[in-house]
């Protein structure tokens, strides 16, 4: 039986940049749903300007690996139990778990287990590695809400509740993008340490400190031998926050001193279309460079045992959103052993000298394809578990049966650079 009786407060947990650009577009599909709307969890910038109460700064969750995360288990735990403490005490009327799933699914649990109906946002990749999950997610949310097509069909065909929804960034972004507009925006003439005379490369290690201090080392050997080729060659990276820029910077310094980067904090999307081509990190960010139509492509290297452990579990032979939303690949992957600066810098340098009309037209097609109204999506599937739920309680269910006055046309994108506020530059 349902706990709740505040049919206005709701509850949602993010642990890294992706699932706040989520969580933040869900956030503001409820508040035009329910203007009286409160928020609690954990997030990351954008759903605290949303509105959301976090109870922990984000950051503490962004942590990957299996041997990563064993070396930051301690306080790992003691968030989650703190946070299952206070939204059990709160009440909210849902909760919603976006990604992080090892953390995420044990509260979901504990919160269906108390009355709390839950929703977990972004599937575990249950049908790449340990199918088994799917019993502990069926007992631990009441629905899942999908950003991959396959994966709804994938989940019904094993009696578990699935919406898909698409994923935020592919109606936010437009289809298409000028890259000189974005290069205005962001200064670069100005901004670049160097004089911008010939390509652009962008660089993104990714957004967790691990996996920066992981994979920036190597891409800045694959700079040098880019440098080499094509010497009017100008790097760019964007990270989340001045202290990530901070990292980047001290990294870059010691195995790379004779090169130039420049750092934005911020300004991700226009930093991606401002390069001719980006060298990325597997990960969201990867979706969201496609959708941007840029060149790319992906690299991903974790520990030797972690490898050798996901080795032995996987069932998938491609990683990045990209190809698995394609079902092939249609950019190329570099992965533990192929992901050597040599191999990464031959690559690159075809991505920076040829047109790539085939990889962009390629991107279109996904991008037009993904399209729908992901934020609306996800809110009508909110609403109507917290419905579904509470049946019993009249004031709850009258708020959840309530019409979006102002349902946005999935065809109208908003500034793809809402989420962009400052720039940082570093040698």
């Amino acid at each position: 039986m349902p706990v709740s009786e505040n049919p206005h407060l709701y509850a949602l947990l993010a642990g890294e940049s992706s699932g706040d650009t989520l969580g933040a577009g869900l956030m503001m599909a409820i508040k035009r749903r329910d203007p009286e709307a409160q928020f609690i969890g954990i997030g990351g910038p954008k759903m605290i300007h949303q509105g959301l109460i976090s109870s922990v700064k984000m950051d503490e969750l962004s942590v990957m690996g299996f041997f990563e995360v064993l070396a930051r288990l301690p306080r790992i735990l003691s968030i989650r139990k703190q946070i299952i403490k206070i939204l059990l005490k709160a009440k909210p009327c849902i909760f919603v778990g976006i990604d992080l799933p090892d953390f995420n699914l044990h509260v979901e649990m504990k919160l269906k287990q108390a009355g709390i109906p839950t929703v977990h946002y972004v599937s575990p990749s249950v049908w790449a590695w340990r199918e088994n999950r799917v019993e502990k997610i069926r007992k631990a949310c009441d629905e899942i809400l999908a950003l991959l097509p396959f994966e709804k069909t994938w989940y019904a065909q094993r009696n578990m509740a699935c919406t898909y929804v698409g994923h935020t960034l592919a109606n936010t972004i437009p289809l298409q993008i000028d890259p000189n507009v974005c290069r205005e925006r962001i200064c670069l003439q100005k901004t670049s340490v160097e004089p911008v005379k010939g390509k652009i490369m962008a660089i993104l290690p990714g957004s967790r400190k691990g996996m920066i201090s992981r994979m920036l080392p190597i891409y800045a050997h694959t700079a040098r031998i880019i440098k080499k080729k094509l010497p009017d060659t100008v790097f760019i990276c964007t990270v989340p926050n001045y202290s990530l820029a901070s990292m980047v910077k001290d990294i870059w310094l010691e195995v790379a001193p004779d090169l130039s980067i420049t750092v934005y904090v911020g300004n991700t999307q226009d930093t991606i279309a401002s390069a001719d081509a980006v060298l990325l990190t597997c990960g969201t960010i990867a979706l969201e460079t496609m959708l941007l139509k840029t060149p790319f492509t992906v690299a991903y290297k974790v520990s030797s045992l972690s490898a050798m452990i996901a080795k032995k579990l996987l069932k998938i032979d491609v990683f990045s959103l990209p190809n698995l939303i394609a079902g092939r690949k249609v950019v190329k992957e570099y992965i533990q052993d192929d992901c050597t600066p040599q191999a990464l810098a031959e690559e690159m340098y075809k991505l920076l000298e040829y047109d790539n009309i085939l990889m962009k037209k390629e991107f279109e097609n996904i991008h037009m394809a993904m399209r729908c109204n992901s934020d609306e999506l996800a809110c009508d599937a909110v609403f109507k578990i917290i419905k579904r739920a509470y049946t019993s309680s009249p004031k709850i269910e009258s708020v959840a049966s309530m019409q979006n006055p102002q349902y946005s046309d999935p065809n109208i994108a908003v500034n793809p650079n809402s989420d962009d506020s400052s720039s940082d530059k570093s040698e």
